[in-house]
């Protein structure tokens, strides 16, 4: 069996990881257009039950991923000068460059064929191939090459967010609820090494008009956010990584397959990150 992989994220990896498993005399190509080191965003975030699901499917690769995370329990609330503690929830994270290398290795290890800096050929120039996963994200090609097959919904949302990292490091999922004179803006914020936390600023479009940060450079939106949020971040720095300010889109298929085209992960579905399941959902698909 041939296998064609476009997108080389968690997902798309972690299938040909399993894959590999379970039929290691098939042939699997994963077509990334990224380098290997490249990763948006900064940390993702696993829940205890999802870890056993891993734990499960491929115990290597989980004690590799295992070994680097960081734990912690409390989510906490912040706003108006209260904070808020729910506990008992049970997280982990790590780095997504970090969980990314993990994968790549195993995957590699495991007999796949992985091709980064390479755009993947067009859905009509897959025919060599026995099966095509479609793991290329919201935007996803596949998808939209067979779109009349696959029935996309795409809602995009009210909300502008950032993808930002801090050098404060967090002992609970954090979420910062700032109000300024244009509306609210919020922050989620977790701990991902003993170095880094992730930082996500988000507002209603209106109020990101209203405040003007449209008209600003992404240096001069990472200003602003470390202003509104000086308290929060103690006097450290907020981080950018191709960051910029975007909508988040719901993402819905009627259909996940069609002959023999399959979507998993963002290309099928997205999660809101204030849940932080995108790359959790991926791997489980």
């Amino acid at each position: 069996m041939r296998i064609a992989v476009v997108g080389g994220g968690p997902g798309g990896l972690y299938f040909s990881i399993l894959m590999r498993k379970i039929r290691p005399d098939c042939e699997v190509t994963v077509y990334e257009r990224g380098a290997p080191a490249d990763a948006f965003g900064f940390g993702v975030v696993f829940s205890d039950e999802t870890l056993t699901v891993f734990e499960h499917a491929d115990p290597e690769t989980y004690s590799q991923i295992a070994e680097r995370f960081t734990r912690w329990t409390d989510i906490d609330i912040h706003h108006r000068g209260f904070m808020t503690k729910s506990g008992g929830h049970g997280f982990s994270a790590l780095g997504r460059r970090e969980l990314l290398r993990i994968l790549q290795e195993r995957a590699v290890a495991l007999g796949a064929d992985l091709r980064f800096s390479c755009e993947a050929p067009p859905v009509s120039d897959l025919g060599w191939a026995d099966l095509v996963v479609g793991a290329d994200g919201a935007s996803s090609a596949v998808r939209t090459a067979l779109s009349r097959d696959f029935i996309p919904t795409l809602d995009r949302r009210h909300c502008r967010y950032m993808w930002l990292g801090t050098d404060l490091v967090y002992d609970a999922f954090k979420f910062f609820i700032a109000e300024t004179e244009h509306g609210v803006v919020q922050a989620h914020a977790y701990p991902y090494d003993g170095r880094m936390s992730t930082f996500i600023v988000e507002m209603h479009e209106r109020t990101w008009k209203r405040l003007g940060l449209g008209e600003l450079s992404l240096e001069e939106s990472v200003s602003w956010s470390s202003q509104v949020f000086a308290e929060a971040l103690e006097g450290r720095r907020l981080f950018s990584n191709k960051s910029r300010w975007i909508n988040f889109v719901t993402v819905r298929n009627r259909r996940w397959c069609t002959d023999n085209v399959v979507l998993l992960g963002d290309a099928a579905h997205t999660a809101h990150f204030s849940i932080g399941s995108g790359t959790k959902l991926a791997m489980e698909d």
